[in-house]
């Protein structure tokens, strides 16, 4: 039945006519059977056109009238709900038309938010719904309202509002539903007071139109499963496809052309990830790939940076919330692309037991990235799921072909197999086909000798340094130095202040005052007691006594104190810092991390090295390979030697020779595990790059092995160690 058939538009224009008299009377109009509507021309002007003239009006006065401009006001709505439209046109349009049509204040359409509460989707004339008050608020209200009205299966009214949340409001509800599926409501805002013979018919003129909004999503429901039914088949032909070859160049190239059928999209790139950077590999509609061209060597640098990062990268034009390297990389790739629309996804291959979505995840193994592109503006949300999709088949296939290509001795096993082929090899048992070569292989490793080398590593460091100490509780008062800077042994670095100290002095020096003071006026008495009378000397001989006591008490105490305060002078001089020796100060950013900072005594507050001088290698090799050196040092008749390289400079290699392992097994500050401490010494002469801490990554020569047990030591340990601990 055609949308058009199905509308019961038989009862609409009197209840339309009733509609517009209740609407004179509440602009101040007399109510009259005849009272006059404006409308539109229905062949110059559509009714419901917000762009229509109020300067040549109609004046439709009696219901047949009313009837005839409804009936193609539903008409052409129906016939734009039958057509193509996007939900962005669609609604708009029919919630100005329903305003006009019922004189209503707004209109809006209500669906389930984010947060599993009603949200107004699309809404006409909001301002004059919910004047003067907060919004938010008054939406909120009418939120929790409007919840119980999705239960109803007809159209039904709803008062809201009031002295609280501003002027009451009448809401005409009609719920949407879909699929036997309550999916939004349509809501009708109108004064409180409409009368209630208005409200029927506006309930009536409202279920007319939730049938068009019905019919609407019902076809755009039967669009998104016959969309949907075809994405399945291109994902299902897509897979099937990029699983035929186990080569990775032609798999990237199926995965790049058929991916861009699949999606629909202007240009899909693959890049495989190899070690630090990624390599574009294949361009949809490329057949030949110019890696010196500004566009491949770009797109890699943009796929770098996706790859590092492990998260997809969407690009709508916007690149507020994209991180710096990436924002970079993709402004310098648009110089050459023309593209509106971007989605960089990593291929990562998650485990099997792994629950994250897989272009989420920061665990597994990075495989490669897959960029779509696309020129003009599209569906978003509907080409990301489908990139999601494909890249999860894309994974799969490539990582498959790249387990293949990196087999050992691959091109050899297949012209193996081909020669034994020849010689009726395919006639012996499968078993035998597979376990005779592997045992060949492993009894082969006994006999070829390989060097036996343990990893260990560690830093670069000078041979002297000194650390400067808190000598007493305090801060810092002064810094006289910067990082970096180089020093001379004995030059002042650092000033401290000690409160406590100071305080002792003042409270040393009062005291020596008082003890003097009061050890003059001892002697001034005494002194005073000899020139008297010689009668009273008898009866004076006691405070003498007492006095010659204090006199010597005072003089011990004065004593007590000055070699206190000459102390307290002394750990006053040891504040101030001084160079051990000369050298480079190697703490860093010393400003912030000392200035006026509270010490406590023995806080390590400087450190000083020659840098200048011998330099060492600090090296750290885990406890469980110790043995190995130790046995080896034990056995040669001069030091082991060493070859390390440093981190920034790999493939760079340098000699070195152990000078000392440590008796004692400290936890590691490298590998946080137990580890024996080693000491080499090297030609600082041919490190280029020589600063305190460089790491470091080594391996010390134990001497010559099997290669089977160059290959199973670490296998053999952890067995032994499992069975005869």
């Amino acid at each position: 039945m055609n949308i058009l058939e199905r509308v019961d538009r038989s009862d609409l224009p009197p209840a339309q006519v009733d509609l517009y008299h209740a609407t004179d009377a509440q602009r101040g109009s007399p109510p009259h059977k005849e009272a006059p509507v404006w409308v539109g021309s229905p062949t110059d002007t559509p009714l419901f056109s917000p762009t229509m003239s109020s300067e040549t009006p109609i004046s439709v006065r009696t219901a047949e009238d009313a009837r005839r401009q409804l009936d193609s006001l539903l008409d052409e709505l129906a016939d734009l709900a039958e057509g193509s439209s996007a939900p962005e046109d669609f609604w708009p349009e029919l919630l100005s038309r329903l305003v006009f049509a019922a004189s209503a204040q707004g209109a809006a359409i209500w669906q389930w938010g984010g947060s599993r509460r009603l949200q107004p989707l699309f809404e006409q004339g909001f301002d004059k719904v919910y004047p003067g008050q907060p919004r938010d608020v008054a939406i909120d209200i009418d939120a929790c309202s409007l919840e119980a009205a999705l239960r109803k299966p007809k159209a039904s009214t709803i008062v809201s509002g009031g002295q609280a949340d501003g002027p009451a409001r009448l809401m005409l509800v009609a719920p949407l539903t879909t699929a036997a599926r309550a999916t939004g409501l349509l809501v009708l805002y109108q004064p409180a007071d409409l009368p209630s013979v208005t409200q029927n018919g506006q309930l009536r003129l409202l279920d007319a139109f939730g049938e068009i909004a019905v019919h609407f999503q019902e076809r755009r429901l039967l669009a998104d499963f016959s969309g949907a039914e075809q994405n399945w088949k291109n994902q299902l032909h897509f897979a099937r496809d990029v699983h035929r070859e186990l080569d990775v160049k032609r798999t990237c190239y199926r995965i790049a052309n058929d991916g861009r059928h699949a999606l629909d999209a202007d240009r899909v790139s693959v890049a495989e990830w190899d070690g630090p950077s990624a390599h574009v590999q294949a361009i949809s509609g490329v057949d030949v790939l110019n890696r010196r061209a500004a566009v491949v060597r770009k797109l890699e640098r943009l796929a770098t940076a996706v790859a590092k990062q492990r998260q997809p990268v969407i690009f709508r034009g916007d690149r507020e919330n994209l991180p710096p390297q990436i924002e970079e990389a993709l402004v310098d790739y648009l110089e050459e692309s023309p593209a509106r629309l971007l989605i960089a996804v990593p291929l990562v291959r998650e485990a099997e037991e792994a629950t994250e979505e897989p272009w989420t995840s920061n665990d597994g193994i990075l495989v490669g990235v897959m960029i779509v592109e696309q020129l003009e503006s599209t569906e978003v949300e509907r080409l990301l799921a489908r990139t999601r999709s494909l890249a999860e088949s894309a994974t799969l296939a490539l990582d498959n072909a790249q387990r293949y290509e990196r087999l050992p001795l691959r091109g050899v096993m297949q012209l193996i197999g081909t020669t034994l082929a020849q010689f009726g090899w395919r006639k012996l048992s499968r078993t035998m086909r597979y376990v005779l070569p592997v045992l060949l292989a492993l009894l082969a490793t006994w006999w070829i000798p390989a060097p036996f080398e343990i990893d260990v590593r560690g830093q670069l460091q000078p041979e002297i340094q000194r650390q400067l100490f808190a000598p007493l509780d305090g801060y810092v008062d002064e810094i006289l130095v910067k990082h970096g800077e180089m020093v001379a042994a004995g030059q002042v670095v650092a000033q401290l202040r000690s409160p406590d100290l100071e305080l002792k002095q003042t409270e040393a020096a009062g005291l020596l005052s008082a003890a003097q003071s009061e050890l003059d006026a001892v002697r001034v008495e005494r002194t005073q007691n000899v020139r008297r009378d010689d009668d009273r000397r008898d009866s004076r001989s006691a405070d003498r006594d007492k006095l010659s006591a204090d006199e010597i008490r005072l003089t011990r105490r004065i004593a007590n104190l000055q070699e206190q305060l000459l102390l307290l002078e002394a750990q006053g001089r040891a504040l101030m810092l001084v160079a051990p020796v000369a050298g480079q100060i190697l703490s860093w950013d010393i400003e912030e991390t000392l200035q006026a900072r509270p010490v406590s005594r023995g806080d390590s507050l400087l450190k000083v090295a020659e840098v200048d001088g011998p330099w060492i290698l600090k090296l750290e090799a885990a406890d469980r390979r110790t043995k190995h050196i130790l046995n080896a040092q034990a056995a040669a008749d001069a030091p082991l030697p060493i070859t390390f390289h440093l981190v920034s400079e790999p493939g760079v290699k340098h000699p070195a020779t152990l000078a000392e392992i440590s008796q004692v097994i400290e936890v590691g500050t490298e590998t946080d595990e137990p580890a024996a401490m080693l000491t080499a010494h090297f030609d600082k002469s041919e490190v280029d790059f020589l600063r305190p801490g460089v790491t470091v990554s080594g391996r010390v020569n134990c001497g010559t092995r099997s290669l089977a047990y160059v290959w199973t030591h670490e296998l053999f340990d952890a067995v032994r160690r499992r069975l005869f601990w």
